[in-house]
Parts: C-alpha cells; structure tokens; sequence
C-alpha cells in the first residue's frame, strides 16, 4: 500500500538569513509599526507587500487592546487564559509575582476588554 502524500523536499530556493524584527517596541500600542512589521515579513517571505493593510477598525482593535494590556501592566497586573480539562477556559487576573489575585468570569475579562475598571 502506498501513502498519497508526497515527500517534503524543502523549500525551492535557500532561505537567507534570519530577518531581524524592525520594530522592539509594543506593536500591539502601534498600529502603523504593525503594518510595516507585517509588509516586511511578508516580504520576507516571497509574497507581495501588503497593499492595503488591515482594515482602520482592525488597527484601531489592535491599538485598542495594546492601551488596555498597557495600563494592565502599570497597574501590576495581567491576565492568564488557560484550558481545563473538558475544554472550560479558566481565566486568572494575576500581579507581577504570578501569583492569583482572583478568577475572573469571562463576561469580567470582557469588561476588561473594553477598558472597565474592575471592581
């Protein structure tokens, strides 16, 4: 019996060397460095430039979500996600030690997501 997949052969040109990041900051907080961190690495790969980017509301997500983990962050504290055993998602707020402050509902983690102070 034969398999109907083929060998991997590798890539049909040597890869160059390892393209270092352009950007070190928080791409999440900036948009614009996001897309041109994206075009590049698309770039990098052998694709087209990016033309036309993501979407303004995309960016403006990106930007949004950037600004929350920020102020997360200078508060001491983030968010963990993990998977149970069954599929439920435990979500943890955490200080900067890792050590649990309390569980979070996911409609409290939404909250959050939307830049709502938690109580």
């Amino acid at each position: 019996m034969s398999s109907p997949i083929m060998p991997f052969n590798g890539p049909p040109t040597p890869p160059g060397p390892p393209r270092p990041m352009t950007h070190t900051g928080d791409l999440a907080a900036d948009p614009a460095a996001f897309q041109t961190e994206l075009a590049g690495s698309r770039q990098a790969l052998g694709d087209e430039p990016l033309q036309a980017g993501p979407p303004r509301e995309v960016l403006d997500q990106i930007e949004a979500a950037g600004r929350i983990s920020r102020q997360l962050r200078e508060s001491g504290h983030e968010m963990r996600f993990s998977v149970e055993h069954g599929g439920r998602v435990k979500i943890e707020l955490q200080d900067r030690e890792g050590k649990t402050v309390r569980s979070l509902l996911a409609s409290e983690a939404l909250d959050v997501a939307t830049g709502k102070q938690l109580s």
